[in-house]
């Protein structure tokens, strides 16, 4: 496991901008999810990291982002150590210790296996997959992310007490690929905006394929309870705000 890194972003440049931002400085738990965002010479990189970034400029808020695994991250946020999530699934479980944007864009989930042969032209079924054996005839076993919320009709699928021999569960999203690599897993759930660099770097190995259980989710930032209100609503304005060219 890395060491714990914290990274500050400075986003407010103007005079104006920087008298504005120095009641907001915000806590932000991050973790490598590339490409989405993810660290490039000291720094942080990817379009999930220039989309929160311009939306805290926009809010008049500063940044420093604090390297934590998801489920350390989701405690952290209920017990106030940080203060900022993105990419959040809006739960009732979660409802109940955090404060949630407006969606801010959308996410779907595909599946990511081990090559089996050409890809299908449709989609295939996640329950059909995890009750079929995998090419040794054993059961075949899902990588899953401790915390990780799948979506309404995903989730259910993936936590099926029943289904629990089949999953294996780790803190790091970057673990999946190593597992999947390895063959300790059949395959992983893993967002439509990051498969496809994933299986384009490794097109002998990998493929990726759409399912059928599940439709796109909201996308929110996911904000402590300590923030206040206020600050909620200036990221939601800035949501609302057109795109600037």
């Amino acid at each position: 496991m890395r060491a714990l890194r914290t990274l500050i972003c400075s986003l407010l440049v103007t005079a104006s901008g920087l008298a504005l931002g120095q009641d907001c400085r915000l806590r932000v738990g991050w973790e490598e999810w590339y490409p989405l965002i993810h660290e490039r010479d000291g720094q942080l990189a990817g379009s999930e990291f220039v989309l929160l970034s311009t939306l805290a400029k926009q809010a008049h808020c500063q940044l420093e982002f604090i390297e934590l695994p998801w489920i350390r991250a989701l405690k952290s946020l209920q017990n106030g150590d940080i203060d900022l999530l993105y990419g959040a699934s809006k739960t009732p479980e979660r409802e109940a210790f955090a404060q949630f944007s407006r969606p801010y864009r959308v996410e779907q989930m595909l599946l990511l296996t081990h090559r089996e042969g050409p890809s299908q032209p449709g989609p295939i079924s996640l329950t059909d997959w995890l009750a079929t054996p995998n090419a040794n005839g054993k059961p075949r076993v899902l990588g899953v992310i401790l915390g990780f919320y799948y979506g309404d009709q995903l989730d259910p699928i993936v936590h099926a007490p029943e289904a629990q021999a089949q999953r294996l569960q780790v803190r790091w999203d970057q673990q999946l690929l190593k597992l999947l690599k390895a063959k300790r897993i059949d395959g992983y759930l893993i967002e439509a905006s990051i498969a496809p660099k994933l299986t384009r770097q490794n097109p002998q190995a990998l493929q990726q394929h759409q399912v059928s259980e599940q439709n796109p989710e909201p996308m929110h930032l996911m904000f402590s309870q300590r923030v206040p209100v206020e600050i909620v609503q200036r990221f939601n304005a800035a949501i609302a705000a057109p795109a600037k060219p």
